[in-house]
């Protein structure tokens, strides 16, 4: 059996089902179709997407993802017959140029997707198999299998704006992107995402919310936004998880869909008190968008890597070292948005 006769046999299982229930979204102009039996995965995968949410009308859908469980299909599925894959998911022995697929032997999950059908399938063995940080990034995997072909990149990377100026805050984790975006939401800035973000690379380079969900390490909640522990969504997982949030649903008025990029930064806590910005070569950029990108999504890596080598040449590039002074953090910001990208300074720094 080759990747393509396994792609077929379980579209087969999806497209016999006798009903489904279908949730249509707009994802940066283009339209999605989700199809499911399964009312417990759509309870936990559909409420990152929300916002994306649209009524379903007659227009063809540029990407059609089916997801299920063993139990809601006429038979079940069987694991990927094939050895080799790494922990990150891929395969290097099998020809992915028509059908990709993402599967970790360990997980009792699979991703798949045909780029002739465009066409997304996700099965996860029971419920109780689905990881607990799907639910806050779901369909991640297609997304990217789906960018191949598109203008447009998935990036490891937090987004937050003002007045429609957006800017990507990235780096390894840990680096402190998500304290970051957070802490600018809790400021009163717009928040587009502190995890993964979708950028288009068309006439002008845009940053779009893929998922409104936010996840904060505990003790990083506990310490650092002590007051939002009520709107915690998995209070009751927290030993075993991160923290959960629903962005839109509780800063509604901070909560946008897309932004006009700007620049990118690199946050990096320090052990001083105040917080200042210095630029940083494009290299730099990508060096820290790049790894951890490629690392979770680890298919067509040269036609990724190629889209983040353009956004990090044309984007002016900061490193944003962090104070410990939390009212002066705010302020470097502001200053950064005042100053460094100004209309006169981008232009400029574009034109060089």
């Amino acid at each position: 059996m080759n990747l393509n006769d396994y792609f077929s046999r379980l579209l087969s299982l999806f497209t016999a089902l006798p009903a489904y229930r279908t949730d249509s979204l707009l994802l940066a102009g283009r339209s999605v179709c989700l199809n499911t039996p399964s009312e417990v995965l759509h309870s936990r995968l559909i409420p990152a997407l929300s916002h994306l949410l649209v009524d379903s009308g007659d227009t063809a859908a540029a990407l059609t993802i089916w997801y299920a469980v063993d139990a809601d299909l006429p038979g079940k599925v069987t694991a990927p017959p094939w050895s080799g894959f790494n922990a990150q998911g891929f395969n290097t022995t099998l020809d992915q140029e028509g059908v990709q697929i993402f599967f970790q032997p360990w997980q009792r999950q699979v991703f798949l997707y045909s780029r002739q059908k465009r066409t997304g399938i996700y099965w996860v063995q029971t419920p109780e198999d689905l990881p607990w940080w799907e639910a806050s990034f779901p369909f991640r995997v297609i997304f990217h299998f789906w960018t191949r072909d598109l203008p447009a990149q998935l990036v490891h990377a937090g987004a937050i704006a003002k007045g429609g100026k957006g800017v990507l805050i990235t780096g390894p984790s840990g680096s402190g992107k998500s304290t970051s975006c957070l802490t600018l939401l809790r400021c009163g800035y717009q928040y587009l995402g502190d995890d993964y973000v979708w950028v288009e690379l068309g006439e002008g380079l845009k940053v779009y919310t893929l998922y409104q969900t936010a996840k904060v390490e505990p003790e990083n909640l506990r310490k650092r936004f002590p007051d939002w522990m009520r709107h915690v969504v998995n209070k009751e997982l927290l030993g075993q998880q991160k923290a959960i949030f629903y962005i839109r649903e509780l800063w509604q008025d901070s909560f946008i869909t897309v932004a006009d990029l700007s620049a990118i930064l690199l946050p990096r806590v320090m052990h001083q008190e105040h917080s200042v910005f210095e630029r940083i070569r494009p290299t730099q950029a990508l060096l820290a968008m790049a790894p951890t990108t490629l690392h979770h999504l680890p298919h067509h890596r040269e036609a990724a890597y190629q889209k983040m080598m353009q956004l990090s040449a044309v984007l002016p590039g900061f490193r944003w070292n962090l104070g410990t002074d939390p009212k002066q953090f705010e302020q470097s910001f502001d200053q950064l948005y005042s100053d460094a990208l100004s209309q006169d300074q981008c232009y400029h720094t574009h034109a060089q």
